[in-house]
């Protein structure tokens, strides 16, 4: 069975500890499958516009010429599209969130530390970027009324993402049909007043780089900023309408187009508006940017900070940095979970750890992220696609005594895959990312076939 709406029974006589199935871990069904493909290009859009794309843009410069600099963004996040796309298909065909996918290359109690790896960095993010986003109405109460309580603004800033992520998919994808179209034409409208401002000339973008920082490590930082969302994008086309034909490209076809136009301009158009802050004035926290170039005009002041930090944050966090740690939290007790409860308690760890103190090491975050993720990449790429040919036994997922507990509910050859994996990324650190998937999935594909599948065996996979 490749496909499910709901949990196999128990088998009798056997005890049910593990706690696999719950609300709002089950595969969706139709009628819950409510997002069109447009809707999908606004989440995505918001998902994507992030000031951690300005800050890169800012510090790579003037390590990498301007051109590197986009060029790097545009090839990073072609590489981050494919992998979404492959990724996604999981929600799309099973309707299953990721942190339930992973059972399956992983193991019932393994897919913990995989879907972890996947959370930690969201809850940092969204921790950041509620920081930025407070700068952001700091700045605005500070012009309108003098007055600053940037504590105060965190919490109730925080709040309010908490509870839109924890209110559902719907209410994320009605924010961002009106983030979206704000955020594109406030962007657009900044570029151009800095460009004008100070008098940005052709020239200038065709600066050669000093050194510093190779085109590849640019590449992965920029993967590194999305490539969180390649590892869980499960979670979200979940929800997305689907036709009956569940052959590859006519299944995905709304995927690939929403995804490609709302990650690939979004990601060029913020990386190049920090890369022209960084030319301008050597800065890289968009909040000090914004506040300089429009300290003459309170008005610009706060329109500007209100719609492109506010939204920015809104936008991304909710759906990048909420949901996905809020899926792993239920997954580790989904009989006592709630969604909306693992949300709540994902958000308040995110502003508790007060990430913002790390601010200046924006960069080598994204890259030990990226070299953390790329062997879980690799597996998921290799066991759905190559060892599995995109076919799964969802009544086994839920059922812990199905074919997916392997060696003590862990699966052996996923985990020796970490070890080469993250080795050959640290040798190679400027390659990091690409290595550590690269070697992941081909190990993992060699021990799955030659070893694992022979002792345990998986309905679905071709003898």
């Amino acid at each position: 069975m490749t496909s499910a709406t709901k949990e196999r029974p128990d088998q009798p006589g056997k005890s049910n500890k593990l706690n696999l199935s719950g609300k709002d871990i089950m595969p969706t069904n139709d009628s819950e499958r409510s997002v069109s493909s447009l809707g999908f290009f606004m989440i995505s859009v918001g998902m994507y516009v992030q000031l951690v794309s300005f800050i890169a843009g800012a510090q790579l410069y003037p390590g990498l010429s301007p051109i590197a600099i986009i060029l790097s963004a545009v090839l990073g996040n072609l590489i981050v599209w494919v992998l979404l796309v492959l990724t996604g298909d999981i929600g799309l065909k099973h309707g299953i969130p990721y942190a339930v996918y992973a059972r399956a290359p992983f193991g019932y109690l393994g897919a913990h530390i995989p879907a972890l790896i996947r959370a930690l960095p969201a809850i940092f993010w969204f921790g950041f970027q509620t920081w930025l986003g407070s700068l952001a109405i700091n700045e605005i109460m500070i012009a309108l009324t003098g007055y600053s309580n940037l504590t105060l603004i965190i919490i109730i800033f925080g709040a309010f993402q908490i509870y839109n992520t924890a209110s559902g998919i719907n209410a994320i994808e009605k924010f961002d049909w009106v983030a979206t179209p704000v955020l594109f034409i406030t962007g657009l409208y900044i570029l151009y007043f800095m460009i004008t401002q100070y008098n940005i000339t052709l020239a200038d973008f065709m600066t050669p780089g000093e050194g510093g920082t190779s085109f590849v490590t640019a590449m992965a930082i920029m993967a590194g900023a999305q490539i969180t969302m390649a590892v869980s994008i499960a979670d979200m086309t979940r929800f997305m309408e689907r036709g009956r034909d569940e052959s590859f490209f006519k299944l995905n076809k709304g995927s690939m187009h929403s995804q490609f136009w709302g990650l690939i301009i979004p990601m060029a158009l913020f990386v190049a508006i920090g890369m022209v802050s960084g030319i301008a004035t050597g800065e890289w926290n968009p909040i000090t940017v914004m506040t300089d170039i429009f300290s003459d005009n309170i008005f610009l002041l706060v329109f500007v900070l209100a719609a492109f930090v506010i939204f920015a944050q809104v936008a991304s966090n909710t759906g990048q940095n909420l949901m996905p740690p809020g899926y792993v939290f239920v997954n580790l007790f989904p009989h006592k979970l709630k969604f909306s409860t693992a949300v709540i308690i994902a958000g308040i760890i995110g502003l508790l750890v007060q990430p913002w103190q790390f601010a200046e090491y924006v960069s080598t975050i994204l890259l030990i992220i990226s070299l953390l993720l790329g062997p879980i990449l690799g597996i998921m790429v290799s066991d759905y696609y190559f060892v599995r040919k995109r076919k799964l036994s969802i009544d086994d997922l839920y059922n812990e005594h199905g074919q997916y507990r392997y060696m003590s509910n862990f699966n052996p050859a996923a985990f020796i895959v970490f070890v080469p994996g993250i080795l050959s990324g640290l040798f190679f650190p400027d390659y990091a990312f690409f290595i550590s998937m690269g070697v992941g999935a081909v190990v993992y594909y060699f021990l799955m076939t030659k070893w694992i599948i022979k002792k345990y065996p998986q309905k679905e996979v071709a003898k």
